[in-house]
């Protein structure tokens, strides 16, 4: 997947917001199909791979999971993702269910000074707190588990993004825009926090 670092980032969790969990075991309709990974049983809807499709059209999208690199080794094939593998996020074991502000550190790091939008389960006064205090546009959004990533979440992330793209079409070109340096271009090539590129 080429990585279009003019496009906005946009971090997406699995579990919580692709994976699901939290609603009734005895009820007769699950939200979705259960896919084994790693021996674990995981509810992902088939619905949610057109939605991270109709996002990739306007984000750069980075998995920013606990699942780390099994994020990529499975779910493109699950959600049958025309792009296949994404960027991913490595959190050096810091992971802890239930919470994620072990998460900010490879954010910030990764999305530099670009504007940022990040979809999760468990984001917290911490994760809030970080967003106000960035100076580039940040946009955080907060799934139910037992749902996750809705046609909802879609639209106002869309909004946002269409909104970013209006702002930065209205701001003059500075005269020494015709040909940014990769520094500041904020896709990887200057970071060593961890994260990895997608393979191929």
């Amino acid at each position: 997947m080429t990585i279009d670092t003019q496009k906005p980032v946009l971090f997406v969790d699995v579990d919580g917001v692709i994976s699901l969990f939290g609603f009734s075991p005895t009820q007769e309709d699950f939200p979705g199909p259960f896919h084994w990974v790693d021996g674990i049983a995981h509810c992902i809807p088939e619905a949610l791979g057109g939605r991270l499709e109709q996002l990739a059209e306007r984000f750069e999208l980075v998995w920013a999971t606990g699942w780390e690199e099994r994020a990529n080794e499975h779910l493109p094939f699950i959600l049958k993702l025309s792009f296949g593998e994404l960027p991913v996020l490595t959190f050096g074991g810091r992971a802890v269910f239930g919470s994620s502000h072990w998460k900010l550190e490879a954010i910030a790091e990764y999305a530099g000074s670009r504007p940022a939008a990040w979809i999760d389960d468990n984001i917290d006064e911490e994760c809030e707190g970080w967003a106000k205090r960035r100076e580039a546009p940040t946009l955080l959004v907060h799934t139910d588990s037992s749902t996750g990533m809705t046609d909802k979440h879609v639209k106002k992330l869309i909004r946002w993004a269409d909104q970013m793209a209006d702002d930065a079409g209205s701001q003059p070109e500075p005269a020494d825009a015709a040909s940014p340096r990769p520094a500041e271009a904020g896709a990887g090539s200057r970071f060593s926090l961890p994260w990895r590129k997608a393979r191929g």
